[in-house]
């Protein structure tokens, strides 16, 4: 049975969550907490089963994928760190960068995988890697999902030629963001899709999608209309390889939603970053164990009707220790059933 002790003790905890502090929690020393602290294979097999169950009844499963920064302050001393640019602090920063995939109802959503991208510095080929990562991540779904059609939802940094041909050649279905920028064929002629002024919503519509072709991919190309609270009015695009109405390829995209919220919550709730060994197995064991309690949070969230992951973690942290080691295993059986 798979130790469940640390990412309890990580829901649990309302501190920093170094090893030493989680054994605060339960008075037992640090090296105790990292000994009880799971292989990653092992979480990850857990946290697949319970989507498994939860899923069971679903026809349709979106499987998101995305990757992140796991900011490393000392990480020049942790293996297979390395120096990524921050977006939002627009330089290069020492991190790991790790690559998710997330499965999802479009109201439950359950981490299924997980794995560092190295750097540059580190790994000549990164755009191999990502594309080779990016492939096992769905191929996964297809095994644990056999009887489901599944769906790949991504942003705009995963379109790439190797990947989408990659897809169709695959009959795999995906809905992605698209650079305005980007060139496609249209009626014989290569034009940005920001300049096709037949993809542009007319009247009251509020998104539009066009056939088209993409590196001799037939592809729909789908925009949709923003309005902001000023009134002021912007598109964004999306790409997919399947057809549907335009509304529809637009409430697929937004299935991606979870796996940002996952992110988020993680890092701010369940101390994604907040691992300190300088081993980098530790470090994915870490990630493994934080991604088993976002699944817990899951578990409560059907238990108690709950809205949101925050509500469920803050009920979990006035349970005993014990109580939620014992119930755990059984309350994936109940949530299978519901």
């Amino acid at each position: 049975m798979l130790n469940l002790q640390y990412p309890i003790l990580l829901i649990k905890s309302t501190t920093k969550r170094s090893f030493e502090a989680l054994g605060r929690l339960i008075d037992r020393s640090g090296d105790t907490i990292a000994r009880n602290l799971a292989e990653a294979a092992g979480s990850y097999r857990f946290m697949q089963e319970i989507s498994q169950k939860a899923f069971n009844n679903n026809k349709v499963i979106f499987v998101s994928i995305d990757d992140t920064l796991i900011k490393k302050m000392f990480s020049m001393f942790m293996e297979g760190s390395g120096y990524f640019f921050d977006s939002k602090l627009g330089r290069r920063i020492m991190a790991y960068r790790l690559m998710v995939g997330m499965a999802t109802d479009g109201h439950y959503a359950f981490p299924i995988a997980g794995d560092f991208l190295f750097s540059k510095e580190l790994f000549k080929d990164a755009k191999k890697m990502k594309f080779n990562l990016f492939k096992k991540i769905v191929l996964l779904a297809y095994e644990l999902y056999p009887d489901k059609k599944i769906i790949i939802v991504a942003d705009g940094a995963f379109p790439t030629i190797e990947t989408l041909t990659w897809l169709v050649q695959n009959n795999i279905r995906f809905e992605m963001r698209l650079a305005k920028n980007r060139v496609i064929d249209w009626k014989g002629k290569k034009i940005k899709v920001r300049d096709i002024k037949e993809l542009y919503p007319k009247g009251r519509q509020m998104s539009r999608t066009i056939q088209a072709q993409w590196h001799n991919l037939n592809v729909f190309i789908s925009a949709e209309r923003r309005i902001d609270k000023h009134g002021e009015e912007t598109f964004v695009y999306q790409i997919a390889n399947y057809e549907a109405l335009p509304n529809e390829h637009v409430k697929t995209y937004k299935r991606r939603w979870p796996i940002e919220k996952f992110i988020r919550t993680s890092k701010q709730y369940l101390g994604l970053q907040e691992c300190f060994s300088t081993k980098i197995e530790t470090q994915k064991n870490h990630v493994a164990s934080v991604f088993l309690a976002y699944a817990i949070a899951q578990l409560e969230m059907k238990k108690r009707k709950l809205k949101t992951p925050e509500e469920a973690i803050r009920a979990l942290k006035k349970k005993n220790v014990n109580l939620l080691l014992s119930r755990i295993p059984s309350q994936v059986e109940v949530f299978a059933m519901g």
